[in-house]
């Protein structure tokens, strides 16, 4: 039984440790920051440390091709056997191939819905500055920018959970200058992604890998009538 107990806790643990957020800080002004903090970890992706320098690598010295022996026998080719896709094909037809892309394509679309509810953006600023080469081209782009950038912005906030969130985007009629700030923070659980992966990887096993096995088995032989 205490085994069992230490079994439980350990599973126990790791669930709650996969259910602690991992959070994504990105900003973007005149460069890129990206930090990933996890519990008490915190790890700076951008921007790289320059400092570091790449270590020059070796070349390899090419060893002497060795002379093949002119006695070879060539050997003789061997018979190829159906294809499983194309068995499977023979099998169903076209309308079984659908049927198997759909229910693929179903699944995938399963997987990446659930993996898109398991991000949270905590905080989305957009803040965006258009300007052009004259007062004309600059409400020109400003009208583009606003007929790309809302739509959008309102296609994030229905489809994925934002809790703070603002869009400003303004024209520059005055100096002309473009410039575009951004920071965010998304968090994710952990356990809400493996658990989309895992719905994803049962949907494909008994949905498309079993019916396609099944489909692609060599038909037997009908008996001979007596």
């Amino acid at each position: 039984m205490k085994a069992l107990y230490i079994i439980l806790g350990i599973i126990l643990f790791i669930i709650l440790l996969l259910s602690v957020k991992v959070r994504i800080t990105v900003h973007s002004e005149k460069g890129i920051d990206l930090s990933i903090r996890w519990l008490f970890l915190k790890f700076n992706v951008l921007p790289k440390d320059e400092n570091k320098k790449k270590k020059p690598k070796k070349k390899k010295k090419k060893k002497p091709e060795k002379e093949k022996p002119k006695d070879e026998k060539v050997p003789e080719p061997k018979e190829k056997k159906d294809n499983i896709f194309k068995r499977f094909y023979k099998n169903n037809g076209v309308g079984g191939v659908v049927e198997l892309v759909q229910k693929l394509a179903a699944a995938l679309g399963g997987m990446f819905r659930g993996i898109a509810r398991a991000f949270t953006f905590e905080e989305l600023y957009i803040s965006l500055l258009v300007g052009g080469s004259d007062s004309a081209d600059t409400a020109v782009k400003y009208g583009k920018t606003c007929s790309a950038v809302y739509p959008a912005m309102g296609l994030i906030t229905d489809t994925m959970r934002v809790k703070k969130y603002s869009l400003d985007i303004s024209p520059d009629f005055i100096e002309g200058k473009s410039s575009a700030r951004l920071h965010t923070q998304i968090s994710v659980r952990p356990r809400k992604l493996i658990n989309a992966v895992i719905a994803f990887g049962f949907r494909v096993l008994f949905k498309v890998v079993i019916k396609f096995l099944k489909g692609s088995k060599a038909k037997k032989p009908e008996a001979a009538e007596e």
